[in-house]
């Protein structure tokens, strides 16, 4: 999958991938690349000097650097039990895209040196759930065969359920036709007469099940509305982009002008109509980490204090939007915000 930063185009030219960019926490060399179908590709990442790479659990993404300044979030799809011998990502092109899959396809082989950041997660398991249901529309089952992965181990239930276009559009097949898993996988291809609707297999999930899934947006909104009678616990999820936000209530908090105070800095920053807090801040000086610049990836979250923000990002949780904020997405329903730099 796929968070992806603002930057609008591929400005990258062929000769520009033979060096390592600067950005990141882990030099890394792409060690295998295995093209699954004409549109996805999946990498082998390992690190240059040999080391352990920092164990992951299923669901976890890493940030990808890549040539001409572009940083892109890809979910790991390996087993979670090998992370510390290499992260495997799987990337589909997008051609109507911002460029980052498109530098991946283009430039990235066997060999390149990248940078990457230190894995993250906001999309884990829960492990005393009594039957796990995985739905993951086309290239969203990455993190899902992660997942896969972590259950099976732990002879845990679940379901793996994959939505694709047509067999020949569907991610990582020979992954899910080699898995010691691929008892509980279930492939539905929109081709064929009267197609299986993820909604279907929500409602008649066992009792006590607990859902993931990924996909394009359309997907997930449909599963978003399959769930909605199920308790928040149970349902969790991670987008590729930020979903639209067609409300007046989301339009007028865009509008708004708020103060953004600084606690330990006791530094006050006006974060008008058309900025984020991470660019006042950055147009400060302070240093914010952001990468798809959507609330998704978590990069950015900070914490807060006091004041009530306009959440608008889908990586917290209603725990952790208690204490933390996504400064790249968030607006302010308060006059003034206070937040612990």
């Amino acid at each position: 999958m796929s968070p992806i930063n603002t930057a609008t185009d591929l400005s990258v030219q062929p000769n520009a991938s033979n060096s390592p960019v600067a950005r990141g926490d882990l030099t890394i060399r792409v060690t295998r690349v295995v093209r699954h179908t004409d549109e996805i590709n999946s990498y082998v990442l390992q690190r240059i000097d040999g080391l352990p790479l920092p164990a992951c659990e299923a669901g976890a993404h890493v940030d990808v650097h890549l040539p001409g300044g572009l940083v892109r979030s890809y979910s790991l799809c390996g087993d979670p039990t090998l992370t510390t011998e290499a992260y495997e990502i799987a990337v589909k092109r997008e051609d109507s895209g911002r460029g980052g899959s498109r530098a991946m396809h283009m430039w990235v082989r066997e060999g390149e040196i990248l940078r990457i950041g230190m894995p993250r997660n906001h999309f884990r398991l829960a492990h005393d759930a009594p039957h796990h249901l995985l739905l993951g529309g086309g290239i969203g089952v990455t993190p899902l065969v992660s997942m896969a992965h972590a259950l099976h181990a732990l002879g845990a239930p679940f379901t793996l359920a994959v939505f694709a276009r047509s067999a020949r559009h569907l991610a990582l097949s020979r992954v899910l036709d080699q898995a010691p898993w691929r008892g509980n996988v279930q492939v539905h291809f929109d081709d064929v007469p009267s197609p299986t609707s993820p909604a279907t297999l929500v409602a008649n999930a066992p009792a006590g099940s607990h859902a993931y899934f990924c996909g394009p947006e359309g997907f997930m909104t449909h599963v978003r509305n399959a769930c909605q009678a199920w308790p928040a616990e149970r349902v969790h999820f991670e987008y590729f982009s930020a979903p639209v936000k067609a409300d007046a209530a989301s339009a007028r908090s865009e509008a708004d002008v708020f103060e953004v105070v600084l606690a330990r800095r006791q530094q006050r920053l006006q974060v008008p109509a058309g900025k984020s807090i991470a660019q006042v801040l950055q147009g400060a000086g302070v240093a914010v980490d952001t990468v798809c610049e959507q609330g998704i990836c978590g990069s950015c979250l900070t914490p807060y204090l006091s004041g009530t923000p306009d959440h608008q990002d889908t990586c917290m949780t209603e725990a952790e939007r208690a204490t933390h904020v996504a400064v790249c997405c968030a607006r302010s329903h308060s006059p003034t915000l206070t937040l612990d730099l």
